[in-house]
């Protein structure tokens, strides 16, 4: 059975702007953002009969069982969760290489925009320029950019719970091949003391939304955030969202992600 709940989208006000909106803590947010409801399907059915798929759809479940006893703890998280993602990354997609740009705990601490729950949908990538963002993600490894010339790339997120299963605060994925491009814009993301672009869609009625019910501590969301290669899914937004089934006495989700981004040939 599929769930009602509101999620923030852009502005629709945006599109006709020249400047682009800046979104880096709760004021922002919701000044730039505004709450529409939506219907969103539980996607275990189709995942499991393969209607649902990375290339078409934008995301997958995975099954995994981390050995990170302690998901609060970086150097653990990199040392021992990094090359776990890096392994199931390269088996879902075939790439010859996975390359992690960072990890971010969620927890019901909201003292912590950057940390908090993202309750509004994004991208967390622009769409506007994946060939630059490859070559400035090498550089940054002290890569030559020459030896992937004739390379397409690809960017991921991984989405797990740990402490617990979810039972409250789910995120919600937009189903990329519903998702118009031109309905996706860039915003300036400045938590970390930085400004970076990122992307966020505008409202479409042609958005048809999912959730995975109660995703266990052994089950791995992987996301599609960007992709050069042809004929393949581009981008699914994706947003936390109050599940109205949640009791009052659901324990409050606890989860890591991972940004990758995956060289093919």
């Amino acid at each position: 059975m599929p769930v009602f709940a509101d999620v923030r989208y852009l502005n629709a006000e945006w599109r006709d702007r020249s400047e682009i909106p800046v979104v880096g803590d709760r004021e922002s947010r919701r000044a730039n953002t505004s709450k529409h409801p939506v219907e969103i399907h539980d996607a275990r059915g189709g995942l499991a009969r393969g209607d649902l798929t990375l290339d078409v759809n934008g995301f997958a479940l995975l099954r995994h069982a981390s050995a990170v006893r302690d998901f609060r703890d970086d150097e653990e998280v990199r040392r021992i969760y990094y090359p776990e993602v890096v392994a199931l990354a390269q088996r879902a997609t075939g790439a010859r290489e996975v390359v992690v740009t960072q990890h971010v705990v969620r927890t019901e601490d909201t003292s912590d925009f950057n940390r908090a729950y993202a309750r509004f949908l994004h991208c967390d990538y622009t769409l506007g320029d994946p060939r630059g963002l490859a070559e400035r993600a090498l550089a940054r490894r002290d890569l030559d950019g020459n030896d992937y010339s004739t390379s397409e790339f690809a960017w991921f997120n991984s989405w797990q719970p740990f402490d617990h299963a979810v039972e409250r605060n789910p995120l919600a994925v937009v189903d990329a091949s519903t998702v118009n491009a031109e309905d996706v814009l860039d915003y300036h993301y400045t938590g970390y003391g930085q400004k970076g672009k990122s992307a966020m869609p505008l409202p479409s009625p042609h958005h048809r939304f999912y959730y995975v019910r109660r995703m266990q501590t052994d089950e791995l969301l992987f996301i599609k955030q960007l992709d050069t290669r042809q004929g393949l899914s581009k981008v699914c937004p994706h947003t936390s969202f109050d599940d109205p089934g949640s009791p009052d006495d659901a324990r409050p989700r606890r989860s890591i992600e991972v940004r990758m981004m995956a060289v093919f040939g």
